[in-house]
């Protein structure tokens, strides 16, 4: 039988010192941000605290790898560039019109979506290459090849950017909402009372749902890819699930130690979770 348990946790003098909003692993290095602004790097195995940088003048908003350059995006409209090896500060791109809140990259581009529904593309040493209108906030994002995923509270937009342009076409719109994440053939997103998360097929033409992910008994704040064909989630109910999005069933779960702001897998198949007071934690499936 399958079972996830907290096994490692960064203690209260090294966590940050309000909530946790964004994180991403990579080999040995955590990257947390947080509502307090800064940028802490702890080790993958002790969770002790390796580095940490006072990032923006606000709250972090979400943080993503590419290559050697780590981003982190903040209510304070910009996103900036870091080496990701020893977090010296590369580039801070122009502002945006308004708080930016969440990025996803194709391999290629670093897409980076905002308040106002603006959409940056930007290179992997921050250099701006394009931008895109999607009219609403941005709630949650993701992007492959030439489409990109974009989110708020009532549906999904799938649009196809020209490779000329800041020209869009949308290809597909779906009923879902934020968190939203797509492993491989799989789309899964929250419903519309945001408690169970909907699964769909990830196809442009067709989007058909699958099945419904149904046991959190508060709304999901926080959801990531965990392997092949599986998902974790949390929420206000401070409870992690692990899906298996083929067999449309929960596969374990273990508690929090609070709601969670972000959470993200490792290689390794180690889930980390960072949220309310600033806890960060590792969570070890067994």
């Amino acid at each position: 039988m399958t079972k996830m348990e907290v096994v490692a946790r960064a203690s209260e003098e090294q966590q940050h010192t309000a909530d946790g909003a964004a994180v991403c692993v990579e080999e040995d290095r955590v990257y947390v941000g947080a509502e307090d602004g800064k940028l802490k790097v702890y080790n993958h195995h002790t969770m002790e605290l390796v580095q940490e940088v006072t990032a923006h003048e606000y709250a972090i908003t979400d943080l993503l790898l590419l290559g050697a350059s780590l981003f982190s995006a903040s209510a304070d409209a910009t996103v900036k560039v870091w080496d990701s090896a020893t977090l010296t500060l590369r580039t801070t791109a122009p502002p945006h019109e308004e708080a930016v809140r969440k990025m996803a990259t194709n391999g290629v581009h670093v897409f980076a979506g905002d308040d106002k529904g603006d959409v940056r593309l930007y290179d992997v040493d921050g250099r701006c290459r394009g931008a895109h209108s999607m009219v609403e906030e941005v709630w949650a994002l993701h992007a492959q090849e030439d489409l990109l995923y974009t989110v708020r509270d009532r549906g999904i937009t799938i649009s196809r950017l020209s490779g000329t342009s800041n020209k869009s076409s949308v290809v597909a719109s779906l009923d879902g909402r934020a968190p939203m994440v797509v492993s491989g053939e799989y789309l899964v997103c929250g419903d519309a009372g945001g408690m169970s998360l909907v699964v769909r097929e990830n196809k442009t033409k067709s989007g058909k749902e699958l099945g419904l992910l149904q046991g959190h008994e508060m709304i999901i704040t926080a959801l990531a890819k965990c392997g092949e064909g599986r998902v974790v989630s949390s929420g206000y109910d401070n409870s992690l699930k692990l899906w298996d999005l083929k067999g449309l069933k929960e596969v374990a779960s273990c508690p929090l130690p609070g709601c969670p702001g972000a959470l993200a897998a490792s290689e390794d198949g180690c889930i980390f979770a960072t949220g309310s007071g600033g806890y960060v934690c590792k969570v070890k499936v067994v």
